[in-house]
């Protein structure tokens, strides 16, 4: 027996010619030829060594062996075709599973709307998130953990692979009451005169204009934390301003909060990374597209 050579093809072919009861019948079923089909079987009963018809009348005529293996293959070739129909939508997005490790400040809009739009066009297609930091997402997507990372472009890749990088100023945010909330911009100067919650002197030491705020709120800072969403928690409701990405304070501004931009650089850079040493999945591409194209417009 030689059941390495076994195709699907084959079996289309056997199942044919056993319901339509010919090889016209089932050229015609399977759209090719007849010799086609003879070719078919014939390679099916040399891969198997079994003797599927009787050809000695000029008909094929289904041999006791031939019956019993038919029986089999209606039990197994189901699958297979099963099989088949998986990997096409695989091929085709239908299926598969997209692991995402993402900042939290990307997870409050761009990556459902990533995900909304993939499963608009995909629907059975499979998505799972973690919103950790920006060193445990790269070395899951180092480890192959995870398919796409978001995170802070200024943290070693590793092993990962940056595939896009992006920079947007970061905003002020105060409760919508607040007394700046009629200003179109907030000036460095202006921190000096209100309670100031802090993302902490790594946010801020990254640029010129980030260490002069922190000099200049050095007096009257009441929290350190490392969180933007935490910040517009802790401003909204007083008299208190943060500065924040301006993604975490785009969702927060439709819970009471006012945002404001800065006449100061303090930017938020961010980069969208991959496993540098295996290919991207075609619905992983997907996501990095649409990921792309809405952090690109902001």
């Amino acid at each position: 027996m030689r059941f390495s050579g076994l195709s699907v093809r084959q079996l289309e072919a056997f199942e044919a010619t056993m319901v339509a009861g010919s090889v016209s019948g089932a050229a015609i079923a399977l759209n090719i030829s007849q010799p086609s089909v003879s070719r078919l079987l014939q390679e099916l009963e040399i891969d198997t060594g079994l003797s599927l018809f009787d050809r000695s009348h000029g008909r094929l005529i289904p041999t006791e062996q031939g019956l019993l293996f038919y029986s089999e293959v209606g039990k197994t070739f189901h699958g297979a075709r099963n099989l088949i129909m998986a990997a096409q939508e695989i091929r085709e997005l239908k299926r598969g599973v997209v692991r995402i490790g993402t900042l939290a400040a990307m997870s409050f809009h761009i990556v459902p709307e990533a995900i909304r739009q993939l499963r608009m066009r995909f629907p059975e297609a499979r998505t799972t998130i973690a919103v950790r930091s920006s060193t445990e997402i790269v070395s899951s997507v180092a480890s192959r953990l995870t398919d796409v990372g978001v995170v802070d472009a200024e943290v070693s890749f590793l092993d990962a692979k940056c595939v896009a990088t992006f920079e947007r100023n970061s905003v002020c945010v105060m409760d919508q009451h607040h007394p700046l909330a009629g200003r179109e911009r907030v000036r460095l100067e202006d921190f000096s005169c209100y309670p100031f919650v802090s993302l902490g002197e790594l946010y801020f030491r990254r640029s010129r204009d980030g260490a002069r705020l922190l000099e200049v709120t050095t007096a009257n800072t009441v929290a350190d934390i490392f969180q933007s969403f935490l910040a517009c928690a802790l401003v909204r409701g007083g008299s208190s301003l943060a500065i924040v990405d301006p993604f975490t304070a785009s969702f927060y501004s439709e819970f009471g909060l006012t945002l404001r931009e800065i006449d100061f650089d303090i930017p938020f850079r961010t980069s969208i990374i991959v496993n540098d040493r295996s290919a991207t999945g075609a619905a992983a591409g997907k996501v990095i597209e649409t990921m792309t194209d809405l952090i690109g417009r902001g």
